[in-house]
């Protein structure tokens, strides 16, 4: 029973903030990506890994059922055919298998890895930061949401992201045919 009553408290709350924050997450793997540490590297908006990483659900091989979310997220990302190979036979992926999947962004060579982070992480937080956790949460919202009410939630996003100095920016910056210099307002 003390597992039960921690779980909401700890790890059953870190997965559902990476997911609900407006502000792109990305995560950097290098080495083991084991349990929750899979389960972060799924929940971000973009994941890179040197090729040399590993991910593993070690629950059935260790005599356990998953938590912090695996079971709701690896179904959602590569179907249950293959959430069935990585939770109930505890199949490792390599980096690249895990970009064929579909489950992380993009395998790099283990020296290139803070590069590639740097770069994307960079590209990011230049963007037009009301848009981009608009469109985050558009995204999320979106999976569970009707057409009806996914369209009404589109036109309230865009009225925000349409008030935002960025918005502005990035008109002029089409009219004068020039990359725009966002603010983050």
């Amino acid at each position: 029973g003390s597992v039960r009553r921690r779980r909401p408290s700890t790890a059953h709350r870190l997965v559902p903030l990476v997911l609900s924050v407006q502000v792109p997450i990305v995560c950097r793997v290098q080495g083991w990506a084991a349990g929750i540490g899979f389960h972060l590297a799924l929940a971000s908006d973009f994941t890179v890994a040197s090729t040399g990483a590993r991910f593993w659900e070690p629950f059935s091989r260790r005599g356990f059922t998953p938590d912090s979310a695996g079971t709701w997220l690896i179904p959602r990302l590569v179907g249950m055919v293959r959430a069935r190979e990585l939770l109930l036979l505890g199949r490792e992926l390599t980096a690249d298998e895990a970009v064929d999947w579909g489950l992380i962004h993009a395998a790099v060579p283990a020296d290139a890895l803070d590069d590639e982070v740097d770069a994307l992480v960079a590209r990011l937080a230049s963007g037009p930061t009301v848009a981009l956790g608009l469109t985050k949460w558009l995204l999320r919202s979106g999976q569970t949401a009707t057409l009806d009410a996914h369209l009404q939630d589109e036109a309230l996003a865009l009225e925000l992201s349409s008030r935002s100095s960025d918005f502005r920016e990035g008109l002029a910056a089409f009219k004068e045919k020039r990359d725009p210099d966002f603010e983050g307002r």
